[in-house]
């Protein structure tokens, strides 16, 4: 069923009569408009933009965004282009690795006269080699500046550890690749200078014998050691700088540039105020222990906010360990208060209260003179009065 009689029997549904009305047709114009429209819609039309066909299906345009668009952190400097530079050298060492390839024989027999030939009979073939050759000794140089750059600037610490670790492993590799490719011209020098290189790795603990045995291909060097070498150098190494090299790109669009040591970053939009707490100690009784402001972040997020200008932190502080230290002397002093003596403290307890004036002792009755007298002599030899 054609677009005309579908709409013309929508019509005749919606008015409920069975009658379709009559509906306009489209003219010519409007009816090649809309194939045009249609074309371009599904990119079928010549003069399409290529560049807008792909990046509505890759969304380029977002990924070249977050690669070059991305923000960077005030103070950024020429040390930063370190890393990009040596990127910038690994992709002319590629380039000009596979045109040498083109002309090179791994044997070794023919190494040494195939760069010979590559060297003076090629065309530009000496200007090639030069670019290779002494690209391998800048990119070793550019990686060590970048690495010590990223050291001395800090931005290996969190959260940018595992780059960190993906940095040093990118180093050993740019090394070995050094090394695998110093062998492949083959002659008097860079066979001996693989020599000692490989006695070197054989002298390594435990895996250093097997990881020799491994570069050479055997016991000894033969033009087993040339292939092997150049298999290394040419597809293996290669191919994983190039994937450390991608997952290296990936953390720093996530994570960001760290800005320069003498550089404050400034606090982001619509942050709290940090608030300094001193680690190890309690601001009340039962209170945890705060380590690294976890705890004071907490209770900051419960209490309701504070104006920067209402507290001093410092004056609170001061005046809190002030405080602490008046409850500490007043306590030493009454543990070490000196005691009384030990006479003062006897005549107390054994001193008998005295009764009052007012007081009066109950009266004795008067003795009687005879018993008087005889208590008093008791022989019963006392005068008698007449």
């Amino acid at each position: 069923m054609s677009l005309l009689k579908r709409k013309e029997k929508e019509t005749a549904e919606a008015n409920g009569s069975g009658e379709a009305e009559a509906v306009a047709k489209p003219s010519k114009g409007e009816r090649m408009g809309q194939a045009k429209d249609l074309a371009v819609h599904h990119g079928t039309h010549k003069s399409i933009d290529v560049a807008g066909w792909v990046d509505s299906r890759v969304n380029a345009t977002g990924i070249f965004t977050a690669m070059m668009s991305r923000h960077v952190p005030k103070g950024t400097n020429w040390f930063y282009t370190l890393g990009s530079a040596t990127m910038f050298i690994f992709a002319m060492q590629a380039i000009t690795g596979v045109f040498l390839s083109m002309y090179y024989t791994p044997s070794a027999t023919q190494a040494y006269a195939s760069i010979t030939h590559m060297t003076n009979e090629v065309f530009m073939g000496e200007f090639v080699r030069g670019l290779h050759k002494w690209g391998a000794s800048l990119m070793i140089i550019l990686i060590f500046l970048h690495m010590a750059r990223t050291f001395f600037f800090g931005a290996y610490k969190y959260p940018r550890e595992l780059n960190w670790v993906i940095g040093v492993v990118l180093l050993i590799l740019t090394t070995v690749m050094g090394l695998t490719g110093y062998l492949l011209p083959f002659d008097q020098r860079s066979f001996w200078a693989t020599i000692v290189a490989n006695n070197i790795t054989a002298s390594g603990p435990i895996v250093g014998p097997y990881l020799a045995d491994f570069l050479r291909a055997g016991p000894d060097f033969s033009a087993t050691t040339l292939s092997r070498f150049y298999a290394l150098h040419m597809m293996v190494i290669p191919g994983l700088i190039g994937a450390l090299i991608g997952a290296h790109l990936f953390f720093v669009v996530k994570l960001g540039t760290t800005a320069p040591p003498w550089v404050r970053a400034g606090r982001p939009k619509g942050s709290r105020p940090e608030e300094e707490v001193t680690a190890g100690v309690a601001r009340e009784d039962f209170d945890e222990v705060p380590v690294n402001g976890a705890v004071a972040a907490a209770a900051s997020a419960a209490e309701p906010p504070v104006k920067e200008a209402e507290v001093d932190q410092e004056d609170a502080q001061a005046a809190e360990a002030e405080e602490v230290e008046a409850k500490e002397s007043e306590e030493t002093e009454a543990a070490v208060e000196p005691e009384e003596p030990a006479e003062e403290a006897t005549a107390e307890e054994g001193s008998v209260e005295e009764p009052a004036a007012d007081e009066t002792a109950p009266e004795e009755p008067p003795a009687d003179p005879a018993d008087a007298s005889d208590d008093s002599d008791p022989s019963g030899e006392g005068e008698v009065s007449s």
